[in-house]
């Protein structure tokens, strides 16, 4: 095995540990992207805390070329080996039909869905000025559009369920990046379909609050294939040589499965970056600093002044007291 290797199938444990209580038993888990990388932890974790799960992956290059891998067959074979239940699918999630076949998958399976996690991608970086039409779409299609792709109808059985009276119970975690608050500069499609997730869940979570169902969206941050087509995880790895592995996808799945699980019920409309022993909640979409005036809007000469009171770079704004005070503040000078 090869480093990069390693940090494509790294350990990590598949079966329950003796005497650990199994949040997720009875629950069906539908992963995409889940034959290598964070998607495979989050499959060998969730199986671990008691889950059937679907893996599925293409077994595509991380620029979505083609392979003759087949990296889904090995994770399920990981998880039956040790004790739990597991399924291969190689549909094609960026697609309306793919989309759809692997939820069916679970429910032919299984006759149930509770837990969708989006995970899927690819990675095509270039600069904006490089970057060419495909690589935008195409890194587009399979992490925003898969994202919707499988949400969509694991949403409406959701629904189905709930109206027949057996609902109530759903969990989606779908996979930002931990770049965006790096800006990630080179990865501008990339970045582009990972904000795009971030909207999307925030927007579904009301939407399916009536149902039972929650979502969430994580911002991981671990050493994987994806990761190592930029520079800085590996950078960070080198300087946290440790016996602490605060790169290992693990840690990400530990979040997704509490997540997925009947304790997270009270959660969703969330953001978590997550990566080794750190979890941050983040507020998306909230106004930073305010300027504001109730008398009428500004111009571009006040703008000259005023918005740079944002970002600390300007005197405070002036607050002329009226002409009797004025007048009073000004006697016997």
């Amino acid at each position: 095995m090869t480093t990069s290797d390693a940090h494509v199938r790294p350990p990590i444990p598949a079966g329950a540990e003796p005497g650990a209580p199994q949040p997720l038993a009875g629950r069906v888990a539908v992963v995409t992207g889940s034959g290598r990388g964070i998607g495979r932890a989050e499959a060998l974790r969730l199986a671990a805390h008691g889950a059937a799960v679907v893996v599925n992956d293409l077994g595509v290059a991380s620029d979505g070329g083609t392979t003759g891998e087949t990296p889904a067959e090995e994770t399920v074979r990981e998880i039956v080996a040790a004790g739990g239940r597991a399924v291969v699918d190689t549909a094609d999630i960026s697609t309306t039909e793919g989309g759809e076949a692997v939820v069916q998958r679970a429910l032919d399976e299984w006759g149930r869905l509770d837990v969708v996690v989006n995970n899927a991608g690819i990675g095509r970086p270039h600069m904006v000025f490089n970057l060419t039409p495909d690589e935008w779409d195409d890194v587009i299609r399979v992490h925003l559009r898969g994202t919707f792709c499988v949400t969509a109808p694991a949403a409406r059985w959701w629904r189905s369920e709930a109206k027949a009276g057996r609902g109530g119970y759903g969990r989606v975690v779908n996979t930002s990046t931990g770049l965006l608050p790096l800006g990630g500069a080179g990865q501008s499609n990339y970045v582009a379909a990972k904000a795009g997730i971030l909207a999307f869940s925030e927007a579904i979570a009301t939407e399916l609050a009536p149902y039972g169902v929650t979502v969430n969206s994580i911002l991981p941050g671990a050493l994987t294939r994806l990761a190592a087509i930029g520079w800085r995880t590996a950078r960070n790895a080198e300087a946290r040589a440790d016996a602490f592995d605060a790169t290992s996808p693990v840690h990400v799945a530990e979040l997704v499965c509490y997540l997925a699980s009947p304790e997270a019920g009270w959660c969703s409309g969330q953001a978590f970056q997550v990566s080794g022993g750190r979890i941050n909640h983040l507020q998306t979409f909230v106004p930073a600093e305010t300027i504001e005036r109730t008398d009428r809007g500004f111009t571009v000469a006040d703008l000259q002044a005023e918005l740079p009171r944002m970002f600390g770079a300007g005197p405070r704004r002036s607050d002329p007291p009226p002409k009797e005070w004025s007048d009073r503040y000004h006697e016997g000078a």
